[in-house]
């Protein structure tokens, strides 16, 4: 079972969960993201997904809006 500083560590920093979920979706590890991913990359993929949330979240609120 995590600690509570494991919990947290996801809590506290976004970057650090977008990089499992990135990676998840990429099929590899962290580590192997870490190693073969620029910079500069990451942070695009970064506003990709999170332009695709706020559409998505648009989306939900004139459905129900």
């Amino acid at each position: 079972m995590p600690t509570k500083a494991a919990y947290r560590t996801f809590e506290e920093n976004p970057r650090i969960e977008f990089e499992f979920y990135l990676a998840e979706r990429l099929k590899m590890t962290v580590g192997t993201l870490r190693d073969t991913m620029a910079n500069d990359e990451f942070i695009r993929w970064e506003m990709y997904f999170s332009r695709i949330a706020q559409r998505e979240e648009l989306e939900r609120l004139k459905a129900h809006g």
